[in-house]
């Protein structure tokens, strides 16, 4: 595709529930533009947009699919998002880099779960919105029913600009409110035809409101209605564009994407009203604690954001990113805020699906690639050596599923390792940790299907296959009452022997203060170089604790008398007269099992309330307050780790998906005794 100026570019996302047609919608777009000759089917597994064999094996989207639609002269850079809510993390990346969002609803199941969570999203991101009602042609789809269901549930002022010429088997075509005339669907494609006489005055009806939505923006517009004088096309686009720019008016368009009908009026009224980048004005970024203003145009300095990234084995890391001002030249440095640190532009591309194109230049508005940067990460400010500046990091939803990641076949643990990480460089909603107590390495994505696809991308890309398990929970050990205890460790085989002798006081912390070491010899009784070995002796000693081989915190210990003799003495027999006596002083000393407590934060609408705090009762959860955001119910709880990791799958199954969770570690705090000795049983069964 030629180049265009960046006033000629439109940089714009679709987001919606999953199956609502976004797919289906991008491939007619791409074929009524001329960018591929047939449309492929979702249900065939040939669409450009979900080329990966993972969206193809599951019919749905997984990630974010790029594009380049030319239309009336404008260059439309379109990305296609996934609907599955498991990766919302995909559309938080996509809202970064675009300047508006068309939500695309299902025309006979209207609002669904995903739908206000992906609008939440882009009126976050303070973009232009749109939405547009899909499969009009399907049994049961109601445009008034399904108006009125956004008019209730979506923020906004929601003007209609098309509506649909009979719904369902009846569904016929759309009608152009702003130019007033039918567009009925065939083999042959769209045929303009006259408003029919059943509609004629629902039409004129929507087209006065559609008149007095605009005007009401505009003073001027607004005295040439009252004065009864004609408003033209012209001006009633200028006045919409003003609308959709400000925030005020969310144009809605309906259609059957499958039928391909609809589909040339949303990329009309698209082109016309979605901001150009030289509309946004100017971005803000900061650099060493100071405000710095970016204009969004060619001429200055070239900033631009990573808004993802992609891991290949054979061509390496792919940084897909917009340039917010500028350009980027193929050869340039870029500075990157978080290296502080300079690099090269080798190679850059602009994308359409899987097809990388080689480009010379990238300017402001467009979004391209660079490659081979293994360096970079998603989020990462790009800029101009010359003109140093960082903007704000995506803000990507926090994954909450955690489960235990082991390689199918034994010995790859290190090469899976190796893999997992890399994935998580991919995908910041896919984090991967070893947990040191537990020993095991944890993968934490946004849901099982989430979990599952990296799975399958893991098998495809790297040849390598795990499994995933339910996590061990990282119990520690403490004590409860203050004990002193003495041990001599003595040894004589021939030669020289062993000898250490030490008085230990071990005494309980409070809750959080970990360990504490302290000496209190007088006389000489134990030389002043054998007291790290002592400490050492019981630090080693902490590491397994007497009940379940556990850590031991929250305690002090204090040596304070003992004895050595001048030729046996040595700093490994104080460490072990040291590790002999805390485990004997920690069995007498009322010892308990520790368990992380999470702070938990559940939001629900409010006719989940009841289910929600009864579920979180019977996970042993503690109620630490309620209140209400944005219309939602908030419930707040003190929950055991132990109980939550299912909660992820467990509560969507309870709210049908319209719930949402965080979780945080809070503190350590005693066990129930009888969970307790179940607890030691199974870990000395696994001992054994």
């Amino acid at each position: 595709m030629a180049s265009v100026k960046t006033d000629k570019i439109r940089n714009l996302c679709l987001i919606s529930h999953g199956g609502a047609g976004k797919t289906t919608i991008t491939e007619m777009s791409l074929y009524n533009s001329g960018v591929i000759k047939e449309p492929g089917r979702v249900e065939d597994g040939t669409t450009h947009s979900d080329y990966m064999p993972e969206e193809k094996k599951h019919q749905f989207s997984v990630v974010n699919s790029f594009f380049s639609i030319p239309w009336n002269g404008n260059q439309i850079n379109w990305v296609d998002t996934p609907g599955y809510a498991d990766f919302r993390g995909e559309v938080s990346s996509a809202l970064k880099i675009v300047d508006a969002a068309v939500l695309i609803i299902n025309g006979n199941s209207g609002i669904e779960v995903n739908t206000n969570y992906v609008w939440t999203m882009a009126e976050d991101n303070n973009v232009a919105r749109f939405v547009f009602i899909n499969k009009m042609d399907k049994d049961g789809a109601k445009f008034d029913k399904v108006f009125e269901e956004i008019q209730n549930n979506l923020n906004g002022h929601f003007v209609p600009l098309t509506i649909p010429y009979g719904e369902g088997e009846n569904y016929k075509g759309i009608i152009d409110l702003l130019k007033k005339e039918a567009l009925l669907y065939g083999d042959d494609g769209e045929s303009k035809s006259d408003i029919p006489d059943g509609l004629a005055d629902r039409v004129e009806e929507l087209w006065t409101e559609l008149l007095e939505s605009v005007v009401e923006l505009d003073d001027e517009l607004m005295m040439k209605y009252f004065d009864d004088e004609e408003i033209t096309d012209k001006e009633m686009i200028k006045g919409l564009i003003n609308g959709v720019r400000a925030g005020d008016i969310i144009p809605v368009m309906v259609g059957s994407a499958i039928n391909n009908s609809g589909i040339k009026t949303l990329l009309n009224y698209l082109s016309s009203l979605v901001p150009a980048p030289t509309d946004i004005g100017t971005v803000t970024g900061t650099w060493e604690g100071e405000e710095i203003k970016i204009e969004a145009g060619e001429s200055g300095p070239f900033v631009g954001q990573i808004g993802k990234t992609m891991v290949d084995p054979y061509i390496g890391k792919l940084s897909i990113f917009r340039v917010l001002s500028g350009k980027l030249n193929t050869g340039s440095e870029i500075f990157v805020p978080r290296l502080n640190n300079t690099i090269k532009a080798s190679k850059l591309y602009k994308l359409n699906g899987e097809e990388q194109e080689t480009v010379d230049e990238l300017k402001a508005g467009d979004i391209g690639a660079i490659a081979k940067i293994d360096d970079l990460e998603t989020s990462d400010t790009l800029s101009d050596p010359d003109f140093k500046v960082e903007l704000d990091p995506i803000i990507f939803p926090e994954p909450m599923l955690t489960k235990t990641a082991l390689p199918a076949s034994e010995g790859d643990d290190e090469k899976m390792s190796t893999v997992l990480h890399r994935i998580s460089q991919e995908d910041p909603t896919f984090k991967v940790e070893y947990n040191k107590v537990t020993k095991e390495l944890l993968v934490t994505g946004m849901g099982t299907v989430h979990l599952d696809v990296i799975k399958d991308i893991c098998k495809r890309k790297f040849g390598v296959e795990f499994v995933t398990g339910i996590p061990k929970v990282a119990y520690k050990e403490t004590i409860q009452s203050r004990v002193e205890v003495e041990e001599k460790y003595k040894k004589q085989s021939g030669g020289r022997g062993q000898y250490g002798h030490v008085f230990l006081r071990i005494e309980p912390l409070p809750r959080g203060k970990g360990f504490e070491f302290d000496e209190e010899i007088f006389g000489g009784a134990i030389p002043s170089q054998y007291i790290p070995a002592v400490e050492k002796g019981v630090v080693e000693a902490m590491e397994e604790g007497v009940m379940a081989g556990y850590p031991v915190v929250d305690c002090k210990v204090t040596v304070y008398d003992g004895s050595y003799h001048s030729v046996d003495s040595s700093e490994m027999a104080f460490k072990i007269a040291a590790s002999k006596a805390f485990k004997k002083g920690m069995e007498q000393a009322k010892p308990v099992l520790l368990e992380p407590i999470m702070d938990v934060e559940v939001i629900v609408p409010e006719e989940y309330m009841g289910d929600i705090m009864g579920d979180l009762n019977s996970r042993r959860g503690k109620i630490q307050g309620m209140s209400s955001r944005d219309g939602l119910q908030v419930i707040k709880a003190h929950v055991p780790q132990a109980e939550m990791f299912t909660y992820a799958t467990d509560l969507k199954s309870l709210t049908g998906g319209h719930g949402k969770f965080t979780m945080k570690f809070a503190y350590y705090d005693k066990v129930p005794k009888k969970i307790e000795d179940e607890i030691i049983k199974e870990r000395n069964t696994e001992t054994a």
